[in-house]
């Protein structure tokens, strides 16, 4: 394996560009998002200290944006996001509904957020674009590490190796997670993208479809969303879609969202697209009837 970079940012030469860069990856945030607010903790400190309940799509631009910049932007463009992180993560205290007490920066809430990030994005690429080798996926995996120590994790924090990784997803999915009144106003909100009709509502039928079908499945289950095999065929029909778009069109081409993230300098404002998108609504929860 090459030499990595001793910190961020990240080459457009690494592993992590390739996977991240690719237009379709942002698919997965719905499944980022949810599976992060799955864990109760984060579930509190969503509900109790951002926007996440009430405007989702927002605020996950805004964290797609503050990654993208963290991994691939200039030094100095990394360091001030990494500052930002943790400026934002020190006044995230509080208790969850039953009085445990959580703070964003605990360690074990870091790496949880970090890997939904780290997984999801590789779960997500490597249904529209061929798997990644032996190889590559362990330097994906060396290369996210940087990334989560920039995310605040201690050096000693993650997982040793990408099959560790494995290990604790299963672990933390079996053991850690709970989904809460919290998490599910969140999985409400997020079911419909910020789009205008008449692409709202088939890109909410598309988000839908890929955030429950890539979860795992007894975190779907526990959200309550249904799935059986024509949910299944769907999703695979439509993946199938992707990766023949992505098999034609040139790479710089299908890279332009994440150039463009990484090179703006204003925030992200959806304000056009919150007044005139498409809104949630309680059969949209029903998943995919």
């Amino acid at each position: 394996m090459d030499r990595l970079p001793g910190t961020l940012p990240l080459t457009r030469q690494s592993v992590s560009w390739r996977v991240n860069a690719e237009p379709f990856v942002f698919l997965g945030g719905g499944r980022a998002l949810l599976l992060q607010v799955a864990h109760p903790k984060v579930a509190a400190g969503v509900e109790q200290h951002s926007s996440y309940v009430t405007d989702p799509w927002g605020r996950l631009f805004r964290t797609v944006d503050v990654m993208a910049k963290l991994a691939f932007g200039s030094p100095a463009v990394s360091r001030a996001q990494a500052e930002l992180l943790a400026h934002m993560h020190r006044s995230v205290v509080g208790a969850t509904d039953d009085g445990q007490p959580y703070r964003a920066m605990d360690p074990d809430l870091l790496l949880w957020v970090w890997a939904t990030l780290c997984d999801t994005a590789l779960v997500v690429y490597e249904r529209v674009r061929p798997p990644l080798s032996t190889r590559d996926r362990a330097r994906y995996y060396e290369e996210w590490k940087l990334v989560a120590y920039a995310c605040g994790v201690p050096p000693d924090g993650c997982p040793s190796t990408w099959d560790d990784f494995r290990s604790y997803l299963a672990c933390a999915v079996r053991d850690d997670l709970c989904v809460t009144a919290s998490a599910r106003s969140v999985a409400h909100a997020t079911m419909a993208p910020p789009l205008p009709w008449p692409v709202g509502p088939a890109a909410a039928r598309q988000q839908q479809l890929v955030t429950a079908g890539l979860l795992p499945a007894d975190v779907r289950a526990a959200y309550g969303f249904e799935w059986d095999r024509d949910h299944e065929r769907e999703l695979r029909r439509f993946l199938r879609a992707a990766a023949t778009v992505g098999g034609v069109v040139p790479r710089p081409v299908r890279e332009l969202g994440m150039r463009y993230l990484v090179r703006r300098r204003e925030p992200l404002d959806l304000p056009r697209l919150r007044r005139t998108g498409a809104r949630p609504t309680a059969r949209r929860m029903a998943m995919l009837e």
